[in-house]
């Protein structure tokens, strides 16, 4: 690893004798849609992955624009509407969030950055900070190497343009939620060459159980100098704080899923310790991106970014229950930081040979990571009644030392290749080594590894607006530890196969995708038949995606999702189940329309609705089913002008009351929120 390293620092030395630039982020130029995709931000997913709707793949991207017009506040609300995702299982929860994609977890980076979660130590973003979110479906390490089967969720943040421009916003809503957000755009030369943006919220909002709440606070200045044409860097920093008692959604079964003599626990109600419960988490983000076009179609581009966590929480939750009236409770507390330091430096051309036009992609990239703090992810505090809870009861409260380091060095090389005008190719290849070693608990544990991960995909773009596709990816993630004969763990690896259909002819005012994958994960853990969890088992999920994005008339979008899950899970050498938490049918559909009024005026009005099917637990429940649930959601937003507006949104109109899921614990859902936006742009 050494040598590794020493590589490292050379490649960043020639670097910055490039002229010591750096990148920043450029519209993309007006092509045809059969054009491939070319590099918009450094950083991004879409570098290295494309994005583009004909590309071979289901990925997509999100924009700042449909965030705000389905009124998410959170990331995994964003990712609402979108075929393969389940959003939310774990019910309302103010300190995470979660997502599943195609029925396993997937990895979210900050810029192309990866933000490594690592046991309590998690990254939560402020989704008012992001331009846009970049989705990757599936098992794919081209990204940045160690990644979940799930995927990659990318979150491009908020960076300036060469324009002045004034967003201010203040919304009330539910909850006792309330703050204010800005977003300026400024010039801060004559030329035009030096331009910055700021953007910050503060916010506050009691969580959906008692005696719990948030408060967030976030500032993200960044600044952009075009040196030149050619030569371009970026700035960008942020920092964010959050202070509040957190929630605990953790419900036992009985009480929740099954009924008793008492009936059902309400869904508001906190089984922990709201009076001595708390989360205080800082997060610190600092990088560059740097572009330098050193001939006509060929560039370098270098992103580095540094991100600091600090997190000291304590909460309480209920883990089962006697089988009458009271809940078995434990605590969790961590306190601690983790420090991440990223860089990514590759060159990206573009070949014409006649008819063939290639794409190459060639970089390397390379991550330390570092978490110091106490831990303890269970210690026992005293029973609660779960229907009539009495908080105070005292219990002590330790931790033991919790250490990580994770240092890994990935080289990468991807390409596209167009030939005329039907034909598209896109491949790749990356290694990576990867080191890490670990205390928790007292137990050391480390490991060294090497991995190649692949990707392929191919489309014919036909001239009839029906393009098939195909593609195929591998992912891997290692981990610390040992399983309970003492041997290392080995690294989670994925692959998907997957197959489709895009349309897009002359006829339809829009787009649709048809998909089918064939998502795997192997080294999972289950029992052997001594009950001791070893890498023996996999997990499996083959499903079909269809995705519509239309506009009828002039005035009238609609966008419809339709999933069909078939996930199954080894929990022992002879036993499969079916995937807790992911219902075999999920469905959406968001229809908005725009009507103009008089003297500039006007008025949108948008209903969304989103079914999630039954799911089950047969690992803890074999006999019991979640049952499925509708959620009904509204927007209305009237511009009253050029610069004044206020929009109104209400999710869960009915107030539906229902279990988002159960995976030995059970979740309930979100409730109703309704909130409104006033705000003042130029």
């Amino acid at each position: 690893m050494r040598t590794y390293l020493t590589a490292v620092n050379a490649a960043i030395l020639g670097a910055f004798g490039l002229n010591c630039s750096a990148y920043a982020q450029q519209a993309p130029d007006a092509a045809p849609v059969q054009e491939m995709s070319a590099v918009t931000v450094v950083g991004t997913v879409d570098a290295l992955q494309s994005l583009d709707f004909l590309s071979p793949g289901s990925n997509f991207t999100i924009s700042q624009d449909a965030i705000q017009e389905k009124g998410a506040r959170r990331l995994d609300q964003a990712l609402q509407y979108q075929a393969g995702i389940v959003s939310e299982p774990f019910g309302g929860d103010n300190k995470v969030d979660w997502f599943k994609i195609r029925g396993f977890d997937a990895s979210t980076s900050l810029d192309g950055t990866p933000t490594t979660p690592n046991g309590f130590f998690v990254w939560k973003p402020e989704i008012f900070g992001v331009e846009s979110v970049e989705v990757v479906k599936g098992a794919d390490s081209s990204i940045f190497g160690a990644s979940a089967v799930g995927g990659v969720v990318n979150l491009v943040t908020k960076r300036p343009h060469k324009e002045e421009a004034l967003s201010l916003g203040a919304e009330v809503g539910t909850n006792n939620r309330r703050g204010l957000s800005v977003d300026y755009n400024g010039i801060a030369n004559e030329s035009g060459s030096v331009y910055y943006r700021i953007v910050g919220v503060a916010r506050e909002e009691d969580g959906q159980q008692r005696h719990t709440d948030m408060q967030t606070f976030y500032l993200a200045p960044s600044v952009t100098m075009d040196f030149s044409d050619r030569t371009s860097l970026t700035l960008l920093t942020s920092i964010q704080r959050e202070n509040g008692t957190p929630t605990n959604g953790f419900m036992p079964a009985y009480g929740s899923l099954i009924d008793t003599p008492y009936g059902h626990i309400g869904r508001t109600t906190n089984l922990g310790e709201p009076y001595s419960d708390y989360l205080r988490r800082t997060q610190v983000s600092a990088g560059w991106l740097f572009r330098h076009e050193f001939a006509d179609g060929w560039e370098f581009t270098q992103n580095y970014k540094f991100t600091r966590l600090d997190i000291d929480q304590q909460n309480t939750f209920a883990y089962g229950s006697d089988g009458n009236r009271q809940a078995l409770r434990g605590y969790s507390y961590t306190n601690g930081d983790t420090n991440n330091n990223y860089i990514d430096n590759r060159i990206k051309g573009k070949i014409n040979w006649g008819k063939v036009e290639w794409i190459p992609t060639v970089g390397f990239d390379y991550l330390h990571s570092k978490t110091d703090g106490d831990n303890n992810g269970f210690g026992f505090v005293p029973n609660i009644d779960m229907f009539n809870p009495v908080y105070g009861q005292p219990f002590d409260v330790s931790g033991t030392p919790y250490n990580q380091k994770t240092r890994q060095l990935g080289a990468y090389f991807n390409s596209q290749v167009k030939v005329g005008s039907n034909w598209l190719f896109t491949g790749g290849i990356r290694h990576d080594k990867a080191e890490g070693d670990s205390l928790s608990s007292g137990t050391n544990a480390d490991y060294d590894v090497s991995h190649n991960s692949r990707n392929f995909g191919a489309m014919y773009i036909s001239d009839y607006g029906v393009s098939p596709y195909f593609n195929y990816t591998e992912s891997f993630q290692p981990v610390a530890g040992s399983d309970g004969y003492g041997r290392g763990y080995k690294p989670y690896e994925g692959k998907q196969r997957e197959v489709g259909l895009k349309f897009n002819p002359d006829w339809l005012n829009g787009t649709a995708t048809l998909a089918y994958f064939d998502l795997e994960e192997k080294n999972a853990l289950a029992a052997d038949s001594s009950n001791i969890q070893t890498q023996i088992g996999k997990r499996k999920n083959q499903g079909i995606e269809l995705s519509t994005d239309l506009r009828i008339g002039k005035a009238t979008n609609l966008k419809l999702a339709y999933t069909h899950n078939h996930a199954h899970q080894d929990i022992s050498s002879d036993q499969t189940v079916r995937v807790p938490l992911i219902p075999k049918n999920q469905f959406s559909a968001w229809v908005s329309h725009r009507l103009a009024l008089p003297s500039s005026q006007a008025l949108t009005l948008a209903a969304g609705i989103r079914y999630n099917g039954s799911t089950v637990d047969e690992t803890y429940y074999p006999d019991e089913k979640i049952g499925s649930y509708t959620l009904v959601d509204l927007m209305g937003l009237y511009e009253i002008n050029r610069n004044w507006s206020v929009q109104l949104n209400v999710r869960n109109l009915t107030d539906k009351n229902y279990i988002s899921g159960c995976d030995f614990y059970c979740y309930y859902g979100r409730g109703r929120t309704v909130d409104m936006q006033v705000k003042y742009q130029f």
